[in-house]
């Protein structure tokens, strides 16, 4: 094996140098995100705990750690085959870079798409107007107090604490419709 790396020489050891470089470094990206638990790739980390979560567009960087990799590794294993098969520099070089860039928007597009799949498990009360749920606890009349209603938000059923400015209370059971958040309250009104 050795002989065979000492006969290498000009373009053929660049590219096998940037192939074999770029794939081990890929493969210790990958292992340390599988069985580290960690992303060694801190451009998709732009939401903190208490900010909503950024779009996938905002939060993946095409000048990413894994993209720029992804770009060597095609560049490499590009530019290995074709100055194995007598192509010239320049034409190696410019199939290897397409290949790269190949790679690169490759790796680009799954990121994305792997962040477009992260969900923020926050409630936000102000998705519930509009919706209507059920009288859990009896809601007094003319806001004189609280009552609770559950209903189905962001995928979950909820008891949550509601108001009302109808003039009758409303008994548990009843349809209701959220017609507005005031902090973490809803005020309903029956729903018809």
């Amino acid at each position: 094996m050795f002989d065979w790396w000492n006969s290498l020489t000009g373009a053929t050891l660049f590219f096998w140098t940037v192939a074999i470089g770029a794939t081990v470094f890929q493969l210790l990206l990958f292992a340390g995100s599988m069985f580290g638990g960690h992303d060694f790739d801190h451009s998709a980390d732009v939401s903190s705990e208490h900010a909503p979560m950024a779009g996938a567009e905002g939060a993946v960087k095409l000048l990413s750690l894994r993209a720029m990799v992804a770009f060597a590794v095609g560049f490499g294993w590009a530019g290995v085959l074709f100055v194995d098969e007598g192509f010239s520099l320049t034409v190696t070089i410019a199939i290897a870079m397409f290949v790269g860039l190949l790679f690169m928007g490759m790796i680009y597009g799954v990121m994305r798409f792997m962040v477009s799949l992260k969900a923020d498990g926050t409630l936000d009360y102000a998705n519930a107007v509009g919706l209507e749920g059920k009288v859990y606890v009896t809601i007094p009349a003319a806001r004189a107090g609280e009552g609770q209603i559950e209903l189905l938000l962001q995928g979950r059923l909820i008891t949550a604490t509601a108001v009302t400015s109808h003039s009758q209370p409303l008994p548990p059971h009843a349809s209701v419709r959220v017609e507005s958040v005031e902090g973490n309250t809803l005020v309903v009104s029956p729903a018809h």
